[in-house]
């Protein structure tokens, strides 16, 4: 049973991901940690699998060890993101973790009691392959936990709670085999340059980052508030690794990569060529109009030059139950 987690690391901190050190006590997801025995680093390759995936899921997870940390250990969870956040205990069951070096696969980690996995630290880099074969939830996601206390021996975090190190490192959606598993449902976007509100289906939604016109001329829109606010029905979700400065982003059955400044990304995998690559603004993702409305197979763009609105419509993918 895992320990409750230290209640400074707040949902705020937990879900942005940046490699900011949260200090000693906080441990980062994805990022610098500080422990007793020195700074260390983790950094992941998040990834995003369909339902219907018969192979196994696996995530890359890395760790940049100090050298104070050699003869210590990692205890590791993989634990149901929301229900870790929530304060729950439920950990995911089935599953183990791959130690690579050099390109060869070097050690392999089942879990122990307590669906624990236990990993001893004896270089200063580990590549691990977090590989997980368990019930396919869709819509939920996997994160990788390093947990506290002086009850597992020689314990990196001894002295620390549960530690959240990489959120959202495995994904699951609905990717169905017929058409007859899903409908259109019609959908409404209404945007305009410098406000702080937009509209999905008439229903207002705050923006803390307006939309904008970029020096290209391109008209910039907030990737996670346009995504994340779509209808109830659509299947949908954001996830961005600050470390990388890349976005995974699932919208109706299609995933995307997309990474700040390239134009080259990717879309269900293979190689998506972008007009104009996403940008950065006051912490917020930003992506071109023209780009955004290739989420979806039919839509529509009117643009209102008097009061710089866009007006988006488009057909959205529904999961039928």
């Amino acid at each position: 049973m895992m320990k409750k987690r230290c209640m400074a690391l707040t949902l705020a901190a937990v879900m942005v991901f940046s490699v900011t050190a949260f200090g000693a006590s906080n441990p980062a997801q994805n990022g610098k940690w500080e422990s007793a025995y020195g700074n260390g680093t983790v950094s992941a390759e998040k990834e995003m699998y369909a339902t219907t995936v018969r192979s196994m899921l696996s995530g890359n997870v890395t760790f940049t060890l100090p050298q104070e940390a050699q003869g210590k250990k990692l205890y590791l969870a993989l634990v149901d993101t929301e229900d870790w956040l929530s304060g729950g205990e439920e950990a995911f069951y089935y599953g183990f973790l791959e130690e690579w070096k050099n390109g060869d696969m070097k050690m392999i980690y089942m879990k122990g009691e307590g669906n624990v996995f236990t990993v001893p630290l004896t270089e200063d880099t580990m590549e691990l392959k977090v590989v997980y074969d368990d019930e396919r939830k869709a819509g939920r996601s996997i994160s990788l936990v390093a947990l506290g206390g002086s009850q597992y021996a020689d314990n990196l975090f001894a002295e620390y709670e549960d530690q959240l190190l990489v959120q959202d490192l495995i994904s699951l959606y609905y990717r169905p085999d017929y058409k007859n598993e899903i409908e259109m449902v019609p959908c409404t976007i209404d945007v305009t340059i410098g406000a702080d509100i937009m509209q999905v289906d008439g229903k207002s939604y705050p923006l803390d980052v307006p939309a904008y016109i970029n020096d290209a001329g391109y008209t910039m829109l907030p990737m996670r508030a346009l995504v994340e606010n779509l209808p109830e029905e659509v299947q949908k979700k954001v996830i961005w690794d600050g470390q990388q400065r890349t976005a995974l982003l699932l919208c109706g059955m299609t995933t995307y990569r997309l990474t700040d400044g390239q134009k080259e990304a990717e879309k269900d995998g293979q190689l998506w060529m972008l007009k104009s690559p996403l940008e950065i603004k006051e912490g917020r993702v930003f992506l071109p109009l023209r780009e955004i409305v290739t989420f979806w197979d039919q839509s529509n763009i009117q643009w209102e030059n008097e009061t710089k609105t866009v007006h988006i419509s488009a057909d959205m993918v529904h999961f039928l139950e």
